[in-house]
């Protein structure tokens, strides 16, 4: 009797091929990125981030249940490969400073625009993790349900958070 040698160590492939997930990759690299760039900082570079992002993301394709869109699951993934990076790196010291070339606003924006869109993200910046993930969604157009599914918590909790995330950032101004 032969039997083959089976190896311990393999893992199963998501349902996508290299290429497809790619393709995926690319129709979703707004969403990644942002939230890579609101993440990051000196101890948890962008690049890093994003790559812990996209490992995730492939390693969780196969418990993709289609339940949600793609695009709010992969926020999601964003989010918590974000948040499980910075609990497991060393406590942050202070917060990055932007660096408008990882956004690509658009050549069409005149000055002033470019200079709100800088003072909108300073302020973002100074949030806390959390507030960060609502609001990004939230200027992102998600419904407050879908804030909740994709962060994991109560609609009610989205809403409270918002209305004071929206405070806080008013006197900020």
């Amino acid at each position: 009797m032969h039997l083959k040698k089976q190896n311990k160590l393999s893992m199963t492939s998501p349902p996508l091929s290299e290429k497809e997930f790619a393709s995926l990759i690319r129709e979703h690299s707004a969403i990644i990125n942002k939230v890579s760039y609101f993440y990051a900082d000196d101890i948890l570079p962008f690049d890093d981030l994003r790559q812990e992002i996209y490992v995730n993301i492939w390693l969780g394709l196969s418990r993709f249940r289609g339940e949600s869109k793609m695009s709010t699951w992969i926020y999601r993934v964003a989010v918590n490969s974000a948040l499980m990076a910075i609990r497991s790196s060393k406590p942050r010291l202070e917060t990055v400073a932007l660096d408008f070339s990882r956004l690509d606003p658009s050549s069409e924006m005149d000055d002033l625009q470019k200079e709100n869109l800088q003072a909108l993200h300073s302020l973002i910046n100074r949030l806390e993790d959390i507030e960060k993930a609502i609001i990004l969604l939230w200027l992102d157009e998600y419904s407050y349900d879908e804030i909740a599914a994709t962060l994991g918590l109560k609609r009610n909790t989205v809403a409270t958070k918002i209305h004071r995330i929206k405070e806080k950032l008013s006197k900020s101004i």
